[in-house]
């Protein structure tokens, strides 16, 4: 058909709104069921849009299954006392603990009118609390410790005492290790700086003591000491002992020394969950059998063996990543992997924890272990062919 022109006639625009609302109300109309979605916190409104909603579904764990194909209503509640953006969904998959599937119960719902305003009205949510919350003031304070300052010396420890409290810390102080330990059962502290020979206890009985007291077993502690044998320092670390300061010091080492604590307390490993540490002996645990668990469980932190010497292995969702080990020249991160193998008596301790962003061993938890195991093989046959040439 043509128009007067002679030209083809334009046809007229056709209008799709009707027919979505048509649709729509179709579907609306053979609903068989109504959820509703609540977030609570941003975290899971943000974690929930950017692995499911944005991508055009959800996944409802409910125990009220549906048949595939099912229409269902969805209602999204924004977290926050916000407003709740209503869609209308398709079961696509349905899962149960009948069928033995690891997914949790529940149904994979396709969204079929999930338009491109309520994305950006989502998006748009997100941004603004996004914003508010960061104007908003902090309302957890600055974190106060309740440190406990132990030492024979009165010039030290009131030194210490007016050091730590003008950084706004509860100090306490006491004369020996006797007298520290009462204070401490009366009011268990965040932090211990104490001086290693007193008279009465000294600080590696005032260690052992709060080592094996459940209520104080998360408290850190800190050596100041004028020792500097290295067998010292090894008897601290394996009580359990958390950062030494070498006497004499000044107030800003003694401020930085503490500040360290409150870092790993706030954002590594809190006061409290330090009571849970996985933490032992190898004569009762072998080492490869602590990393195989920690690799199991993808932990992320770094594992402290005090045998021979101090070994640190640091552990990246269950890989191990770098290895060092204090007062010892070692060729390679192998050659250092297989010594802390060797080692037969010494205790060990895993710190949760962020580490470096590195990967100095680049091969899985087993595969180091294989490794170590074949290096110490081939180590041994060295040696064996080495005596039998002498004795020849």
């Amino acid at each position: 058909m043509t128009g007067r022109s002679g030209r083809p006639a334009v046809k007229p625009k056709e209008d799709t709104s009707s027919v979505i609302d048509n649709t729509n109300r179709r579907e609306s109309d053979r609903v068989q069921a109504t959820f509703q979605v609540r977030y609570n916190t941003l975290d899971s409104l943000v974690s929930a849009y950017t692995e499911n909603i944005s991508k055009g579904g959800i996944y409802i764990r409910t125990e009220s299954l549906l048949p595939q194909n099912a229409m269902v209503r969805v209602k999204l509640a924004m977290p926050e006392n916000g407003p709740e953006i209503e869609c209308i969904g398709q079961v696509a998959r349905v899962h149960s603990q009948k069928s033995g599937s690891s997914i949790p119960t529940g149904m994979a719902v396709v969204f079929r009118d999930m338009s491109e305003e309520h994305r950006q009205f989502i998006e748009d949510y997100i941004s603004d609390l996004t914003t508010r919350k960061l104007k908003e003031p902090s309302s957890v304070p600055p974190r106060c410790l309740s440190i406990l300052v132990v030492d024979d010396d009165a010039t030290v420890r009131r030194n210490a005492a007016e050091v730590l409290k003008k950084q706004g810390h509860r100090v306490e102080t006491a004369e020996d290790g006797l007298k520290a330990l009462a204070r401490c059962l009366q009011d268990p502290p965040d932090v211990i700086v104490t001086d290693v020979q007193m008279p009465r206890m000294d600080g590696w009985n005032l260690l052992k003591t709060i080592r094996t007291r459940a209520s104080l077993a998360a408290t850190l502690v800190i050596f100041q000491t004028s020792l500097k044998d290295e067998k010292d320092r090894l008897l601290g670390y394996q009580l359990g002992v958390d950062d030494y300061l070498a006497k004499p010091y000044t107030a800003r080492q003694l401020v930085t020394s503490v500040n360290k604590l409150v870092q790993r307390s706030r954002t590594n490993v809190s006061l409290q969950s330090r009571a849970k540490a996985l933490r032992g002996d190898i004569e009762q645990v072998s080492i490869p059998t602590v990393l195989s668990l920690l690799e199991m469980e993808k932990k992320t932190g770094i594992l402290i063996v005090v045998g021979k010497a101090i070994c640190r292995l640091f552990i990246k969702e269950g890989r191990p990543v770098d290895i060092e080990i204090e007062g010892m020249l070692v060729a390679g991160h192998m050659d250092m992997v297989t010594m802390l193998l060797s080692w037969k008596q010494g205790q060990f301790e895993f710190a949760p924890q962020d580490v470096p962003d590195v990967d100095r061993i680049r091969m899985t938890m087993q595969g180091m272990l294989l490794e170590a195991a074949r290096l110490h093989d081939e180590t041994g046959v060295i040696t064996t062919e080495k005596k039998l040439k002498k004795k020849a």
